[in-house]
């Protein structure tokens, strides 16, 4: 929640109200000049309880200094982004600036790579958070970007917005007697330190479910179909059911693949089918856990899931054949039963 009032005309400390929760933009009048020789250091932290937090998970924030900043608070774009627009905004409107500033930054971001995708600015500086934590210190005085690449772990992706933070700052309009001291340190010691809130993604994987028919009765047609339930359990226990099947006219070996499973989610599948005279010779139930599909399709040892099943003819000379229900994949990624269409 951002708790600081703006004021037109100022240095700042700025994020999307949803993604950094301080918001704080002194007005230059509010303070002595600032001293644009000094030295200033950043903290940054990830809040909540995520497993970003862990030891082995890294964190990389990159700062970009996109504007130097004069004794009375004005910036001057700089480098790569010296055809942005970093002067004030009108903040009366606490959404509007909050929107404004959050476009700036995007605009910034968009130059740090050209139209192919290749990095063409370097980071000032790159902070490496361990266990959530991060300091930078050194930093010259001015407008910085703050831009944190995509973190990709097992079973997730986190992302963060990026958005423009200003060396130094102060609590001037915080309110409650806070002090017009300018603060060249951005960290827990002056109650400053740079929140960062991860959006969380699920990765998806897909399973493969093989079948090998030993041998074929075709005394009675020359299909024999086999039905499988999917049931599935994600990581934070939502649970799912999907069907799929499998049609032989020969004996051999044929699969099928379920997709966009979300990763990590424990998986039983149960042959609920067998056709009209075929038996097991495995197991009827078999359960294995869900790996995310890579993040590029370089990574060619990659292996889904996957179940298998093996059925043989059971003596029986009966005839027929298994009709698969008519389920369909929805646009949230879920299987929906709808009525087959009546024959005339």
């Amino acid at each position: 929640m951002m708790n600081k009032r703006l004021k037109q005309g100022s240095t700042f400390l700025l994020a999307v109200a949803l993604t950094f929760p301080l918001l704080t933009l002194p007005g230059a009048k509010a303070a002595s000049a600032i001293d644009t020789d000094a030295e200033c250091s950043i903290q940054f932290d990830i809040g909540g309880n995520s497993e970003l937090l862990n030891d082995d998970v890294t964190v990389q924030v990159n700062l970009y200094k996109v504007a130097s900043v004069d004794v009375s608070g004005n910036y001057t774009a700089t480098g790569a982004f010296s055809k942005l627009d970093f002067s004030s905004v009108s903040a009366d409107n606490l959404d509007t600036a909050a929107a404004t500033w959050a476009e700036r930054a995007k605009e910034a971001q968009g130059k740090l790579t050209d139209s192919k995708g290749n990095t063409v600015v370097d980071p000032t500086e790159t902070v490496t958070l361990q266990n959530g934590r991060g300091y930078q210190d050194k930093l010259d005085t001015g407008l910085y970007l703050v831009d944190t690449p995509k973190v990709i772990t097992t079973n997730y992706t986190y992302t963060f917005t990026p958005y423009l933070v200003s060396l130094p700052t102060n609590n001037y309009y915080s309110g409650n007697g806070a002090s017009d001291d300018w603060i060249y340190d951005l960290t827990k010691e002056y109650n400053s330190a740079v929140g960062l809130k991860p959006e969380q993604h699920v990765r998806y994987g897909n399973l493969v479910i093989n079948k090998e028919l030993v041998d074929h009765n075709a005394t009675f047609g020359n299909n024999a179909t086999f039905v499988f339930q999917i049931d599935i359990t994600t990581l934070d226990k939502k649970t799912e059911t999907r069907i799929e099947e499998l049609t032989f006219n020969a004996a051999g070996s044929h699969s099928v693949t379920i997709e966009k499973i979300p990763a990590g989610s424990h998986v039983k599948v149960t042959e609920v089918y067998s056709g009209a005279s075929y038996e097991l010779a495995s197991a009827k139930s078999q359960e294995t856990d869900i790996i995310a599909n890579p993040e590029k399709e370089t990574e060619v040892e990659f292996k889904p899931a996957k179940v298998s099943f093996i059925n043989k003819h059971d003596g029986r000379t009966n005839g027929g054949y298994g009709v698969r229900n008519n389920f369909k994949l929805d646009e949230n990624g879920q299987y929906q039963y709808t009525e087959p269409a009546e024959k005339n």
